[in-house]
Protein backbone atom coordinates (compact mmCIF):
# COMPACT_ATOMS: atom_id res chain seq x y z
CA UNK A 1 0.00 0.00 0.00
CA UNK A 2 2.79 2.45 0.92
CA UNK A 3 4.56 1.84 -2.42
CA UNK A 4 1.35 2.60 -4.31
CA UNK A 5 0.89 5.85 -2.37
CA UNK A 6 4.49 6.87 -3.16
CA UNK A 7 3.93 6.04 -6.83
CA UNK A 8 0.69 8.08 -6.86
CA UNK A 9 2.50 11.06 -5.32
CA UNK A 10 5.28 10.72 -7.90
CA UNK A 11 2.72 10.58 -10.72
CA UNK A 12 0.97 13.71 -9.41
CA UNK A 13 4.34 15.44 -9.08
CA UNK A 14 5.30 14.60 -12.65
CA UNK A 15 1.95 15.68 -14.12
CA UNK A 16 2.07 19.01 -12.30
CA UNK A 17 5.71 19.78 -13.11
CA UNK A 18 6.01 23.17 -14.84
CA UNK A 19 8.46 25.72 -16.10
CA UNK A 20 7.60 29.35 -15.33
CA UNK A 21 8.28 31.97 -18.00
CA UNK A 22 7.96 35.77 -17.95
CA UNK A 23 8.11 37.94 -21.04
CA UNK A 24 10.98 40.39 -20.59
CA UNK A 25 10.64 42.16 -23.92
CA UNK A 26 8.39 41.73 -26.92
CA UNK A 27 8.69 38.11 -28.01
CA UNK A 28 11.50 37.18 -25.57
CA UNK A 29 10.67 34.83 -22.69
CA UNK A 30 12.83 34.47 -19.58
CA UNK A 31 12.92 31.08 -17.81
CA UNK A 32 12.18 31.62 -14.11
CA UNK A 33 12.67 28.02 -13.06
CA UNK A 34 11.06 24.60 -12.80
CA UNK A 35 8.72 23.52 -10.05
CA UNK A 36 5.43 21.92 -9.10
CA UNK A 37 2.12 23.73 -9.32
CA UNK A 38 -0.91 23.62 -7.09
CA UNK A 39 -4.10 25.64 -6.69
CA UNK A 40 -4.58 26.78 -3.12
CA UNK A 41 -6.27 29.38 -0.92
CA UNK A 42 -4.46 32.72 -0.49
CA UNK A 43 -5.20 33.74 3.08
CA UNK A 44 -4.79 37.51 2.84
CA UNK A 45 -6.87 37.94 -0.31
CA UNK A 46 -9.50 35.28 0.44
CA UNK A 47 -9.12 34.07 -3.15
CA UNK A 48 -7.58 31.03 -4.78
CA UNK A 49 -4.27 31.22 -6.54
CA UNK A 50 -1.67 29.35 -8.53
CA UNK A 51 1.38 28.43 -6.46
CA UNK A 52 4.54 27.11 -8.11
CA UNK A 53 7.13 25.72 -5.71
CA UNK A 54 10.73 25.37 -6.93
CA UNK A 55 11.92 21.84 -7.54
CA UNK A 56 15.29 22.48 -5.88
CA UNK A 57 14.49 24.28 -2.62
CA UNK A 58 10.66 24.44 -2.41
CA UNK A 59 10.74 28.27 -2.54
CA UNK A 60 7.77 29.97 -4.21
CA UNK A 61 8.56 30.67 -7.88
CA UNK A 62 5.12 32.04 -8.63
CA UNK A 63 2.09 33.11 -6.64
CA UNK A 64 -0.75 34.36 -8.84
CA UNK A 65 -4.30 35.15 -7.71
CA UNK A 66 -6.73 33.52 -10.15
CA UNK A 67 -8.54 36.32 -11.92
CA UNK A 68 -12.30 36.21 -12.59
CA UNK A 69 -11.54 37.94 -15.91
CA UNK A 70 -10.98 36.04 -19.14
CA UNK A 71 -7.19 36.55 -19.25
CA UNK A 72 -6.00 32.93 -19.56
CA UNK A 73 -5.16 31.10 -22.77
CA UNK A 74 -4.47 27.41 -23.20
CA UNK A 75 -2.02 26.79 -26.02
CA UNK A 76 -1.64 23.32 -27.47
CA UNK A 77 -1.86 20.73 -24.69
CA UNK A 78 0.89 21.87 -22.33
CA UNK A 79 0.94 25.69 -22.05
CA UNK A 80 -1.20 28.16 -20.12
CA UNK A 81 -0.41 31.85 -20.60
CA UNK A 82 -1.86 35.18 -19.48
CA UNK A 83 -1.15 38.85 -18.97
CA UNK A 84 -1.13 39.48 -15.24
CA UNK A 85 -3.06 42.74 -14.69
CA UNK A 86 -1.54 43.22 -11.21
CA UNK A 87 2.05 43.40 -12.46
CA UNK A 88 1.47 44.11 -16.19
CA UNK A 89 3.56 41.09 -17.13
CA UNK A 90 3.01 38.33 -19.64
CA UNK A 91 3.38 34.92 -17.93
CA UNK A 92 3.39 31.34 -19.18
CA UNK A 93 3.42 27.92 -17.60
CA UNK A 94 4.84 25.08 -19.67
CA UNK A 95 3.76 21.70 -18.29
CA UNK A 96 5.77 18.51 -18.59
CA UNK A 97 2.56 16.50 -19.04
CA UNK A 98 -0.67 17.45 -20.81
CA UNK A 99 -2.69 15.87 -17.96
CA UNK A 100 -1.24 18.40 -15.51
CA UNK A 101 -2.04 21.27 -17.85
CA UNK A 102 -5.63 20.06 -18.27
CA UNK A 103 -6.05 19.65 -14.51
CA UNK A 104 -4.84 23.19 -13.72
CA UNK A 105 -6.86 24.63 -16.63
CA UNK A 106 -10.00 22.99 -15.20
CA UNK A 107 -9.18 24.39 -11.74
CA UNK A 108 -8.83 27.91 -13.19
CA UNK A 109 -12.14 27.59 -15.08
CA UNK A 110 -13.93 26.23 -11.99
CA UNK A 111 -12.64 29.08 -9.85
CA UNK A 112 -13.76 31.66 -12.44
CA UNK A 113 -17.30 30.21 -12.38
CA UNK A 114 -17.54 30.60 -8.58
Amino acid sequence: MENRRQKDNLDIGQTRRVKVYRMVEEGKWDDHGTGHITVDYIERSEDFGLFVYAEEDNEILLLHRISPDDIYRKQEDTIISWRDPECSTELALSFQESAGCSYIWDQICNEQRN
